[in-house]
């Protein structure tokens, strides 16, 4: 049976969040056009009512849902082949965030993938017209700013993304490391995700 919730970094997560802002945003302008039309229809056709004040209310919500649509439209899902080339590539232990879209002050950038090795961050933009330097460098600012030792790498070169998956070093090795070693680095793992996905739309 297939998920119907999807959360940030599961492969389909962006043709599910804009099916949901979507929906939000129309379920809530019905409700405000309909809660307007029957002020008017209570108070001879005049706008000046209680109704036209409680359905302006329903419009503060709906435009941050279809801000939020409008925002992701451009961006695509990944496709079921790629996800299954990108788990057969990656080593054991890695960390693999789909469906990306981080936004900065600037933009919204799609990461199409975000692999987390033992001692890097491998991205795959997923589209030729994404600037890949730009990515990466507002990626390592963050990791620098949150004190991660993580470094990234950003590419919007298919091939090479494999190349990179192919050649990291397995986050499984920690495992054979001493007890407080290894502590340590889950933990640092576990703040790396969480400080990523704060920056995932």
């Amino acid at each position: 049976m297939k998920k119907k919730t999807l959360t940030k970094g599961e492969p389909g997560y962006i043709a599910y969040k804009k099916k949901v802002e979507l929906m939000f945003s129309v379920t809530l302008f019905l409700i405000a056009a309909g809660i307007f039309i029957l002020g008017l229809a209570l108070n001879k056709w005049e706008k000046g009512n209680i109704f036209t004040v409680i359905a302006a209310l329903f419009i503060i919500p709906m435009a941050r849902f279809m801000t939020q649509f409008i925002l992701l439209f451009p961006f695509r899902s990944v496709s079921e082949a790629d996800m299954k080339e990108v788990e057969k590539n990656a080593k054991p232990g890695s960390i693999i965030y789909a469906d990306n879209v981080i936004a900065s002050t600037e933009k919204a950038m799609q990461l199409s993938f975000i692999v987390i090795t033992s001692n890097k961050l491998l991205c795959y933009t997923g589209r030729e017209k994404e600037d890949a330097s730009k990515v990466q460098g507002y990626l390592n600012d963050l990791m620098i700013r949150r004190g991660h030792d993580w470094r990234a790498t950003v590419t919007c070169d298919k091939a090479k993304f494999i190349s990179l998956l192919k050649s990291s070093y397995s986050a499984a090795d920690k495992q054979s490391a001493p007890p407080e070693e290894r502590e340590r680095f889950e933990n640092e793992r576990k703040a790396l995700c969480k400080d990523l996905e704060s920056i995932m739309v």
